[in-house]
């Protein structure tokens, strides 16, 4: 009784530590992800820019869009890894009305960015994900007069903030994974060029494990 006792006690020990080992995917990965971006600009963010260069109006603007983007990165152990990434942030249409004109255009932005991540798996294929880094932004401000009564031109503005985010991930056998997840671009543009504010990007990727 005592010798099987012992050698199911080693059998448990030994499957979970294979288990942990299935959860250790150490060394690089890359991905592609596609997704749904919310913009924190408002139209009077579009109306301040713009008032920048003479033009009082009112604007409507759209504040949803569609991304993507590509990343790869080095899983250290089990726990943590870096990630490098570039993503499109999207393109939101505006319209503003001065009254005797209407500017048209478009906030675009972009972002390259390093991140830490911190990983924790709570099964052999299911783990979350936090990341923390720095996000390299471009954002444009496009303007065009539907009459030409007034003189407006495009602007842009190139930053440096915070990039925060979370998510789960899924492995398959192979070294494929999927995840779903969630970032926060902080103070894309700039209040007086290109109007100012947070994106959100919510991302479904594949990847693979190399």
């Amino acid at each position: 009784m005592k010798k099987k006792l012992i050698a199911a006690a080693v059998l448990t020990l030994s499957s979970g530590l294979a288990q942990a080992q299935s959860t250790d995917k150490q060394g690089w990965y890359g991905g592609l992800e596609l997704g749904y971006t919310k913009l924190g600009l408002s139209s009077g963010d579009v109306d301040g820019a713009l008032a920048n260069q003479g033009i009082a109006g009112t604007s409507t603007l759209d504040t949803s869009d569609k991304s993507f983007g590509i990343n790869g990165g080095y899983r250290f152990n089990r726990n943590f890894a870096a990630e490098l990434a570039y993503e499109s942030l999207g393109s939101y249409t505006y319209s503003s009305n001065t009254g005797v004109d209407t500017i048209n255009g478009k906030f675009k932005a972009d972002a390259l960015s390093l991140a830490a991540l911190g990983i924790y798996p709570f099964t052999p294929n299911w783990s979350a994900y936090g990341k923390l880094g720095l996000a390299h932004t471009n954002a444009k401000l496009d303007a065009s007069s539907s009459t030409g009564a007034s003189a407006v031109s495009g602007s842009s503005h190139s930053g440096t903030n915070l990039l925060y985010g979370a998510g789960l991930t899924y492995d398959f056998a192979g070294g494929y994974f999927t995840k779903l997840g969630w970032d926060r671009y902080q103070s894309v543009g700039d209040s007086g060029s290109t109007g100012k504010g947070s994106i959100d990007s919510y991302q479904l990727g594949v990847g693979l494990h190399f």
